[in-house]
């Protein structure tokens, strides 16, 4: 008894530390619309992926690219946003939050469901900077303020 109870905490165990991906890991294809509803991919040839899981996060990478935008360094075919929005209400979504994406100078690959997005790390209220190299992830950090991440981009 004592050693079904220890395989099934230790099933737990390993399955909450691999939650997130992590260096090393190969990513998925991921495919989502934009603000625009134009199609997104996340794919080998994207080789930094910036992500958020809430609207502070959004707000870091937000003022970062603005700024990457007006100094004309963000490179679109290399470098892509990615915003789970889904745990907005859907009709502030809707008729607040993806009108105002629309008035930004880049794109953002939103996950309305949460699904496409469930693996890759972060953190409330920070945005995530996902370097990779073809579908693998190399590098990972995590940020708190738009400067930090500027300065990483």
């Amino acid at each position: 008894m004592r050693a079904i109870v220890f395989l099934i905490c230790t099933f737990f165990v390993g399955f909450a530390q691999a939650s997130f991906y992590a260096e090393g890991d190969l990513v998925k294809p991921i495919q989502l619309q934009d603000q625009f509803e134009s199609e997104i991919g996340v794919n080998s040839n994207t080789q930094v992926l910036l992500f958020s899981r809430n609207m502070k996060g959004g707000d870091i990478i937000k003022e970062a690219l603005e700024t990457l935008s007006a100094d004309e360094k963000y490179d679109s075919a290399k470098q892509v946003y990615v915003a789970d929005v889904s745990g907005m209400p859907s009709l502030i979504a809707k008729f607040v939050a993806i009108p105002q994406m629309k008035g930004l100078p880049f794109s953002i690959a939103l996950d309305r469901e949460g699904d496409a997005t469930k693996m890759l790390p972060g953190e409330k209220d920070k945005a995530t900077l996902i370097t990779r190299d073809n579908l693998k992830i190399v590098d990972v950090k995590i940020f708190e303020s738009s400067e930090s991440l500027l300065k990483a981009l």
